[in-house]
């Protein structure tokens, strides 16, 4: 299905199907497809009455635990009530407040920065069939804005990111659109259908599709730990691209780890403790470091733990995952939250492959953590480390003694 809107000539759709286990047999792969079809703007919508929303259908239908059925179904239950009376659920977007009857209402300063980025973004008019010009790039934009000192809601400088969030949102033609709820002219627009429609077929004509990247996963992930909050460190990939001298493009990928509560911004402003964030390379190659100090005497003390570790890392990852699929099912945040919390699932699973031993060979384990495979790498650093607590600089591992 998704090899339709990904041609020469694919337009965006909306994609009608009577429930979620039409689109996948598991929550996992439910959310990988949703993403996959957000990044191509295609929408997916269920016919079900009651439930709408393909990811609260799919919390009913392929499960989360944590809650029982009951007060799942009440709370969505809630939830679409005051979607279908267009009242305000989660956050508002940047440019409207809640009002006191619970609907949206432009909010002055910030409504005029959105105008801003519609009319920047989109440039000057241009003929029916012709390619669209456009104006500035979203980093240009963002940077405009900040040299104005003008920030986004949370006091943070613009970014590429935010204001890509703000061209995509529809709630600014005055459509509500929430839990498969869609109510047109529910409050007051700050763009204009002509305008934001200018916008999207410029980000069509710019944006390429891109398939989507298998990166290698993450050798500490599931082990590595924040010193402040002891979450676990996501793995992160951010990509950077920029044009040479001469014309030419290129791009290159940055791995980091990072723990979920981190916000840089507001650290950095506040001078507050800092949550844990680090170079994968750098911090890989300090356990790396470590591991080869290991004398006799830590490595007779070792007690590696092959199947139950990996089968622990997974749990956990599986939890994480529940606890952020509920959190976007409640209204609280968005669907590409759930992307990180996927990817260190994945990563966590794709362990299995690898035989588990009923008695580990340290010998063995200790070359395969600086081996070339990062399988078999990831899967002996899960053997033999307890923790990896990463603090701003520095670091402590633990072995499974």
């Amino acid at each position: 299905m998704i090899a339709s809107f990904t041609g020469a000539n694919a337009r965006l759709a909306l994609v009608l199907v009577p429930d979620a286990s039409h689109i996948a047999e598991d929550l996992e792969t439910l959310v990988t497809r949703l993403l996959e079809l957000e990044q191509l703007g295609t929408e997916i919508r269920c016919t079900d009455p009651d439930r709408p929303d393909a990811l609260q259908s799919g919390e009913e239908l392929l499960g989360i635990g944590g809650r029982s059925p009951q007060r799942q179904a009440r709370i969505r239950d809630a939830i679409v009530a005051k979607a279908s009376r267009g009242e305000v659920l989660g956050r508002t977007p940047f440019g409207y407040e809640a009002g006191s009857d619970g609907l949206l209402k432009p909010v002055p300063g910030e409504a005029e920065v959105v105008k801003e980025i519609f009319d920047t973004y989109a440039g000057p008019w241009y003929a029916e069939g012709s390619t669209p010009l456009g104006g500035p790039g979203l980093r240009v934009i963002a940077r405009s804005l900040n040299e104005r000192g003008l920030l986004t809601r949370t006091n943070r400088p613009w970014s590429g990111l935010a204001i890509s969030g703000i061209l995509k949102n529809r709630t600014y033609l005055g459509t509500y659109t929430r839990y498969g709820v869609r109510i047109a002219g529910s409050h007051e627009p700050l763009i204009d259908r002509e305008i934001f429609n200018r916008a999207e077929a410029v980000t069509r004509n710019r944006k390429p599709v891109r398939k989507r990247s298998t990166e290698p996963p993450y050798l500490l992930g599931g082990v590595a730990r924040c010193d402040l909050c002891g979450r676990g460190l996501f793995g992160l990939t951010r990509r950077r691209s920029w044009k040479r001298v001469d014309g030419t493009s290129t791009s290159k990928s940055y791995r980091y780890y990072e723990c979920p509560s981190r916000n840089a911004t507001r650290e950095r402003i506040e001078d507050v403790a800092r949550h844990s964030s680090w170079h994968a390379d750098e911090l890989e190659q300090l356990v790396l470091k470590d591991i080869q100090g290991w004398g006799k005497r830590t490595t007779n003390k070792l007690r590696p733990v092959v199947g139950d570790s990996l089968a622990e890392e997974i749990a956990e990852a599986e939890r994480e995952f529940n606890r952020s699929a509920r959190m976007v099912a409640s209204a609280y945040g968005t669907l590409n939250d759930l992307a990180a919390p996927l990817k260190r699932l994945e990563d966590a699973r794709a362990g299995v492959g690898a035989e588990p031993a009923d008695k580990a060979d340290v010998g063995q384990l200790l070359i395969d953590v600086q081996g070339a495979d990062i399988i078999a790498a990831k899967n002996a650093v899960s053997a033999i480390l307890e923790r990896v607590i990463a603090g701003e600089d520095q670091v402590e591992v633990l072995p499974r003694f």
